[in-house]
């Protein structure tokens, strides 16, 4: 491969400068990022990855970098953290597959890897500079800083908090599988937020080392919702309005009730274009069942006036707001795909029907609308169930798989 071969050599000459190292320096850490401004779980993990390593290891250096400055990077002063703008390629794109298009094909003539190599030689600069006793790198579609740590053996950890191709349709520089196969050869060990996520990496490269770590989530806790007798139940889903996330679905089972005779009104709140969903709501007769909002912080008002959580993607990696919606006392009903049954345990905390079945998911609805007693039991299990996901647990684990304790 180009890249391999071309880093190998620049690699040689950039070792040479690197003098043994000082046992007593101070032990520190690059974690770096893909983004620069909160606006997904995936930076939020990012987030909670540099405070666990600020809280666990307070005499540690930590250094973040970012490919650019956004609201993530000015929090750093607030953590004790060092934060470093670099350009940081990826190597896995969204748009080519929106798009319907190869670009291998579009732009076939331009040098792919070129485009690699500027943010690895900076990665190269950096970690020789600042010699960190370990480098992370947070989701799957940043290679430089892996490619880099390689090349001077230090020790890297890659996480993985995505499928890539099914949840978000990722297209990859050098194919999803081979991609797969590179995070296995470049890290120490891949961080997986999910079993579903390790189980799907694993088939592609079986003998990766890999580690389901599951983040933290300590959004606050609420009592669960009571419904009066009389009252419709009040059903929420949040997430970007996308097919990917089910707001379809949630929409379709809504109209399935109706036609049951059960009345079923549905909260939608996310980023996106709302009109798509309003006009199938209308066109399946439930437009008065159905409202959306847009994208909020503060989901605790929303949570409160619900009675039903869902988790409707069809590829969830790990779905922290299933959590969210479960420490708020409401029980959820989840697709049974993704990474969902491992946070929802079926007739629990909650419900699970096969992912992109709107039948199956009004039926749950309509179990729970009319058995108030076993809504209010599942609610109960629920909030239960997520301490799990506490977040002391959350920093004792991410300490010891690097390492560090």
């Amino acid at each position: 491969m180009f890249v391999a071969e071309a880093v190998r050599r620049m690699g040689k000459r950039l070792r040479a400068n690197i003098t043994s190292r000082d046992e007593s320096a101070v032990p520190r850490a690059v974690v770096v990022s893909n983004v620069g401004s909160f606006g997904g779980g995936g930076v939020i993990c990012f987030r909670d990855a540099v405070l666990a390593l600020r809280e666990k290891r307070p005499d540690m250096d930590v250094i973040a970098v970012f490919p650019r400055n956004g609201d993530v990077a000015d929090a750093c002063d607030e953590y004790g953290v060092r934060a470093k703008v670099a350009w940081v390629p990826w190597w896995g794109f969204g748009a080519w597959s929106r798009l319907r298009l190869d670009p291998h094909v579009v732009i076939g003539w331009l040098p792919y890897n070129v485009l690699l190599l500027p943010g690895i030689v900076q990665a190269l600069v950096l970690l020789i500079r600042e010699r960190p006793t370990v480098v992370v790198t947070n989701t799957m579609t940043i290679p430089s800083h892996a490619i880099a740590a390689k090349i001077l053996g230090i020790p890297h950890y890659w996480m993985v908090d995505e499928f890539g191709r099914d949840d978000h349709g990722l297209w990859f520089l050098y194919g999803y599988d081979r991609t797969v196969r590179l995070i296995g050869r470049l890290s120490h060990t891949a961080i997986c937020i999910s079993r579903a996520v390790e189980t799907a990496v694993l088939a592609i490269e079986p003998t990766m080392k890999t580690v389901v770590f599951y983040p933290a989530v300590d959004t606050p806790l609420g009592t669960p919702p009571q419904r009066r007798p009389d009252e419709r139940m009040r059903i929420i889903l949040a997430g970007y309005l996308s097919q990917a996330k089910g707001q379809r679905l949630a929409i379709e089972a809504v109209a399935v009730a109706r036609k049951a005779g059960v009345d079923i009104e549905l909260t939608l709140i996310g980023t996106g274009n709302q009109q798509p969903f309003h006009s199938l709501a209308q066109r399946l007769g439930v437009e008065d069942l159905v409202t959306i909002h847009a994208p909020t912080r503060d989901l605790g008002p929303y949570w409160a006036a619900a009675h039903v959580g869902l988790m409707c993607s069809q590829s969830e990696a790990f779905g922290r707001v299933t959590v969210e919606a479960m420490r708020a006392g409401l029980p959820v009903c989840g697709t049974d795909s993704g990474g969902t049954p491992e946070i929802i345990q079926a007739g629990v905390a909650g419900l699970l029907s096969p992912a992109g079945d709107a039948d199956g998911l009004a039926a749950n609805l309509m179990k729970l609308e009319a058995d108030e007693d076993l809504r209010r039991s599942l609610a109960h299990g629920a909030a239960e169930s997520v301490k799990r996901f506490q977040r002391d647990r959350h920093d004792n684990e991410f300490a010891a798989i690097l390492g560090l304790l």
